[in-house]
């Protein structure tokens, strides 16, 4: 007698499916599940090889689902759903006093952990849980009570409370301005050794791009240093091995402290910013509403 797992395609397949035939896109369906255009093509075509037929046709410049992919999109959003609900329902059933928050270790390290002990010397008996990203669309599936993202504040399937205006400017140690010398400007910038994040996500400003908006023509004239993760990038800049573009918000507790200095005055305001997003349709828990209520106050402190 077959079984389920025989029976079904794989199931990672179907999650993928799923985005991919919502957006009819594999660009804007990576983004959503946090992978790449190649990852999303790959699954699908395993997916059409497992049901032996295809489920998109593939348009000049767009998607369009075939009969058979209208009618597996029709069950796996049903059988989604309805474990998805399921889930969301368990996790609730969950011991009085826990609370999960999901947010970037970025954010983490830079504002949220020095904080946080305020919160948690007010509700010490509250069982505060830190986690790194999840996919916004599946906050309440993966149990995430709350969450803190960086965007324009638009995300589907949450509600969205404005936290933090961010701005761009560049940052260095104090023991690296002291060697090379006061800077009178952003066009000095072009002979310093920059510190560059090499794999960002589409919020994040590059010095290109940085440059551009202050008005600034022309490359750098110096070998920059270059690194795929932002904690290492402030480490560097810390450490005075450079110049680096911080977030404002990120950045404040070094400048307040004088570990981080900035070398001029310019500065890129952001579009973005970082917002607290909450699960749409979920009852919050009353130790959810008390970090909501916690952290917006803190937000709007200088």
């Amino acid at each position: 007698m077959a079984t389920l797992r025989t029976k079904l395609p794989p199931a990672n397949c179907l999650v993928v499916f799923d985005a991919a035939a919502r957006h009819l896109n594999f660009t804007k369906a990576a983004g959503e599940l946090g992978v790449t255009q190649a990852a999303v093509s790959r699954q699908i075509h395993t997916l059409e090889d497992n049901l032996g037929v295809p489920l998109f046709l593939r348009l000049h410049r767009t998607l369009q689902l075939t009969r058979e992919g209208a009618r597996l999109q029709r069950a796996v959003t049903m059988g989604l759903e309805h474990i998805a609900n399921t889930a969301a329902d368990i996790r609730r059933i969950r011991k009085a006093g826990d609370l999960t928050v999901s947010t970037s270790v970025t954010f983490a390290s830079y504002w949220l952990m020095s904080r946080v002990a305020k919160f948690r010397a007010i509700h010490p008996d509250m069982e505060l849980r830190l986690v790194a990203s999840a996919p916004v669309s599946d906050l309440a599936v993966a149990g995430i009570d709350l969450a803190v993202r960086y965007g324009s504040g638009n995300w589907p399937g949450v509600d969205t409370f404005h936290l933090l205006d961010n701005e761009v400017f560049p940052v260095c140690a104090p023991s690296y301005l002291k060697a090379r010398g006061a800077l009178a400007g952003p066009v000095d910038l072009l002979d310093e050794t920059l510190l560059h994040l090499v794999e960002y996500d589409r919020n994040w400003v590059t010095w290109d791009a940085w440059f551009r908006a202050v008005g600034v023509e022309g490359q750098p004239r110096r070998k920059g240093l270059e690194f795929d993760n932002y904690l290492v990038l402030i480490q560097a800049a810390l450490d005075g091995q450079g110049i680096a573009l911080g977030g404002g918000r990120l950045a404040e507790d070094f400048i307040g402290r004088g570990t981080l200095v900035r070398p001029v005055e310019a500065t890129l305001g952001s579009d973005r910013g970082f917002y607290l997003l909450i699960p749409r349709d979920v009852p919050l828990s009353p130790e959810a509403k008390m970090f909501r209520d916690w952290i917006l106050e803190e937000a709007k402190k200088p």
